[in-house]
This record gives structure tokens, sequence and C-alpha cells, in this order.
């Protein structure tokens, strides 16, 4: 088992979470096409058709904990452009309204 420490700079902190966030989804994308490739089977039937069910959900999941994930990535780590976009709207906002 592969131990990684987590970079101190912000942007690599952020790279190396975005890192990990592709394999997340790469892993989904992978899960997904297990399943369809089940459905271009000859002589689908019930039960493969449930392995392909299991197989469904599993990607959904794992998609779902991507962009979960992402999420997490954007609150903790915000990109420039985001940052740049907060300081924008916040520019135009009056706190003593």
């Amino acid at each position: 088992m592969k131990y990684f420490s987590a970079p101190v700079d912000p942007e690599a902190r952020r790279n190396f979470a975005l890192e990990c966030n592709r394999l997340l989804f790469e892993e989904a994308h992978l899960l997904s096409r297990e399943a369809f490739e089940l459905l271009e089977k000859a002589e689908l039937d019930a039960e493969l058709f449930t392995q392909y069910q299991a197989l469904r959900q599993k990607a959904d999941v794992k998609f779902q904990d991507a962009i979960d994930h992402l999420r997490l990535i954007e609150e903790e780590f915000p990109s420039t452009e985001t940052l740049a976009m907060l300081r924008a709207k916040s520019a135009g906002f009056d706190s003593r309204v």
C-alpha cells in the first residue's frame, strides 16, 4: 500500500486533491463501462442483468463520491478563478444596506 504525504503549498495541495478526484471519476467510468459491456452480450438473461444493475449502482455511488469530493475541493481549495469571481461579487456588495 502506498502512502502519500500532502504537499504544503496550497496550489500543490489543490492539484493533489484534483488528481485524486480524477482517479475517482476514472474508477466510476470504468465501472460504468463494465456494466454496459454486460448489456452487449448476446445471451443477456436475468442473472446478467442483475450483475449489470449491481455494477451500475457501484458506478453511480462512485460518481457521487467523486462529485462530493470535487465540491469539497472547491470549498477547501478554491481555484484562483473562483476567488476572483467571489472578490468581484463582494466588491459590488455594500454590507451597510
